[in-house]
């Protein structure tokens, strides 16, 4: 993550298809394809960074978009 320290608006799209907007204070804004954790209703949720120029009509006027990224599960 290379970006400066501030807030950042963020469209992340859950695993059951479900979108939350969210708002992160005092994290980098990480780039295209980082790994970021966000706190969703009390729960770290792992998701993959996009720039939001690639589903402009889910992003309207946010920094980023994440999407949930799988969990592994033990026989993985």
């Amino acid at each position: 993550m290379t970006h400066d320290v501030g807030t950042h608006d963020v469209v992340l799209t859950l695993r059951d298809g479900s979108v939350r907007k969210l708002r992160i204070y005092g994290r980098p804004m990480p780039g295209k394809g980082d790994v970021i954790t966000l706190p969703v209703d009390g729960q770290p949720i792992t998701a993959c960074a996009s720039a939001p120029s690639e589903n402009p009509e889910v992003v309207k006027e946010m920094d980023y978009e994440a999407r949930e990224l799988a969990e592994l599960s033990a026989d993985d």
